[in-house]
């Protein structure tokens, strides 16, 4: 996050010229103007107890911000979530899928108004875990996988409710080695789901740049 905010503010410096001072006095307008956006995209002015806390060890993986719709879990910087097979940078929005997105208002502002409720995660074990490596075994049929469902190590899962008709997300993260590699995020008791690939930037930026997965 700050990364990117930081390309922009040293894009902004160059474009400027003139002199020293008046570099100086906009660079650091530039880096306040940036610092409030960070503090704003990562809900520093919502108010008190509308961000819940992620539970470990999602914590790890993805924060919560707070965006023009509603809230949303993303990867966390030096991260990616691209739709399987694609180059489409996905998020998970307390917005229910198919509900219409309400405007800002002077007294109502969907950032912080749309939100996820209750957070809770669990490995899965069992039965259960035999059902989440199913549900990602049916997703890969007939498509190319950065994680075959053969070689999944363990199942991390989150339920994350949003305050917008009680709307149940599970969330699968498939693991191995010690980090996610891929992922399905489930509504409808799985009838309906996303399936999306957990890149580093750097494979990331392989994909964009010579995409080979395909689904």
């Amino acid at each position: 996050m700050r990364f990117r905010l930081s390309l922009l503010f040293v894009a902004v410096c160059a474009l400027l010229g003139g002199g020293a001072e008046i570099n100086a006095a906009a660079a650091a307008g530039a880096s306040q103007g940036a610092d409030a956006d960070e503090a704003a995209l990562l809900c520093g002015n919502a108010p008190s107890d509308f961000v819940k806390p992620l539970p470990a060890p999602f914590n790890f993986w993805m924060v919560i911000v707070c965006g023009p719709q509603s809230q949303a879990l993303v990867p966390i910087e030096g991260m990616v979530w691209f739709a399987h097979g694609t180059e489409e940078a996905i998020s998970i929005l307390a917005l229910p899928p198919e509900a219409t997105p309400l405007p800002k208002t002077d007294d109502y502002d969907p950032s912080y108004g749309v939100r996820f409720k209750s957070l809770f995660a669990t490995e899965v074990k069992g039965e259960k875990l035999k059902r989440a490596v199913s549900i990602l075994s049916t997703a890969q049929e007939n498509s190319m996988n950065v994680l075959p469902a053969a070689e999944v190590e363990r199942v991390y899962q989150l339920d994350a409710v949003s305050n917008i008709y009680d709307m149940r997300y599970n969330i699968y993260f498939y693991i191995r080695g010690t980090l996610p590699q891929a992922a399905i995020a489930c509504i409808d008791a799985c009838n309906k789901f996303l399936y999306f690939d957990i890149l580093t930037d750097s494979e990331a930026k392989k994909r964009v740049a010579a995409p080979a997965l395909r689904p």
